[in-house]
């Protein structure tokens, strides 16, 4: 079973179980605040209700948004969380203003302190805390936004029942206006989560950069490695909770292709153990002081270092300027560094392959020579390959 279908099976679970005792809590709520003429018990009925409206958005999302990556949608479908996340404070924030609406022009309240509304408002504030910590639990374990906003979700139900037994004990003492007291500060907490919960998701709809102190700390996991130096131009974006990480480094100059494909993998296997929120590491390797990023911010023209020649046309001046050496010398796999947008060239050369009694010294200052007619090459090295 992958990742991402334990991770869906998961957040289900946990939003079924929600659902469920949100469904038990808001009908008896509800029931209790009609006998008991309590409109703020009737209120807090509703707010369960809500949740269990949240529940089957949830639910649907963590099916669909835990998919993997397909044709259209090559980063995921994680993005479907956050939109329902959005979608799901915009409609609390809808149900704030009815409750809150209701409160203040419906008739001053002749609620009733009975047993069973009392009993109804304590076993929501006992359900709905441990309910948010079973949720939040799962939300952390599998970095699940959407779950974790829906764990504080059902924490302001618990507490919105603080705030209405509050108001029906005022009313049992003689203030007829703590029950819609009690059912404003319902509508508060209620478009207080929400407005939270569409702006902190609104920007990760944007690509808003995650914690800067995060991306401190990614950056410090990363230059503690050796021969992998001052990681830069890091650019991060947000998916339900996840990270998605684009990041330069330095390595060291002559290091091989493989080499610098090798730090780069080690780079962003350490990042992603480190940090379990990141979900993907895609790291570009710089190999000196030029950032790649800023040669292309200029308007001027052509980055320098791209002004130098590529391969292809390198490696057919090789071959015509040594045209003499071609017996021994291994043009195809001559070796390239572009630094400091200058050409360094190391020419590869077969020692057994040289005519009989041939002064390797003598050939080398000669294919030097050869090369000094090429005015793109800063610095040229020949290199023997013995063979025993």
């Amino acid at each position: 079973m992958t990742t991402l279908k334990k991770e869906e099976d998961i957040a289900k679970r946990v939003t079924l179980v929600g659902a469920v005792w949100d469904a038990l809590l808001g009908l008896a709520k509800i029931v209790a605040g009609y006998f008991s003429q309590s409109q703020a018990l009737i209120a807090d009925g509703i707010h369960s209700l809500s949740d269990l409206v949240t529940d089957v958005f949830v639910y649907f999302a963590s099916a669909n948004s835990r998919q993997g990556p397909d044709e259209n949608h090559p980063y995921g479908h994680l993005r479907f969380e956050t939109l329902t996340t959005v979608f799901l404070g915009m409609v609390l924030i809808v149900v704030a203003f009815g409750i809150g609406y209701e409160a203040i022009n419906a008739e001053q309240s002749q609620a009733q302190l009975t047993w069973y509304g009392l009993t109804a408002i304590v076993a929501t504030i006992a359900v709905k805390e441990a309910i948010f910590h079973y949720t939040k639990k799962a939300g952390d374990e599998i970095g699940s936004k959407m779950l974790v906003a829906n764990a504080w979700h059902s924490r302001s139900d618990a507490l919105s029942s603080v705030a209405v037994l509050i108001g029906l004990i005022g009313v049992y003492f003689g203030y007829g206006w703590a029950d819609m007291v009690a059912s404003i500060i319902v509508a508060l907490l209620i478009g207080k989560m929400a407005i939270s919960m569409v702006w902190e998701n609104l920007a990760e709809l944007v690509d808003t950069a995650p914690d800067p102190k995060l991306i401190a700390q990614i950056k410090e996991t990363a230059n503690s490695l050796k021969h992998v130096m001052a990681p830069h131009d890091v650019r991060a974006r947000s998916m339900a909770g996840k990270i998605y990480l684009d990041m330069h480094i330095h390595v060291p100059s002559h290091a091989s292709v493989s080499e610098g494909h090798y730090l780069g993998d080690l780079v962003a296997y350490t990042i992603k153990q480190a940090h379990s929120q990141v979900e993907d590491v895609m790291v570009h390797v710089d190999t000196d002081e030029t950032i790649q990023t800023d040669s292309f911010t200029h308007k001027s023209g052509k980055p320098p270092h791209l002004k130098l020649p590529a391969r292809h046309q390198i490696l057919a001046d090789l071959g015509f300027l040594l045209r003499q050496h071609s017996g021994y010398v291994d043009i195809p796999n001559s070796r390239l560094h572009y630094l400091n947008n200058k050409l360094d060239l190391e020419i590869i050369a077969n020692s057994a392959s040289t005519p009989e009694g041939a002064d390797l010294a003598q050939l080398t200052a000669k294919i030097l020579q050869e090369l000094q007619t090429t005015s793109y090459i800063n610095k040229a090295t020949v290199l023997w390959a013995f063979q025993e």
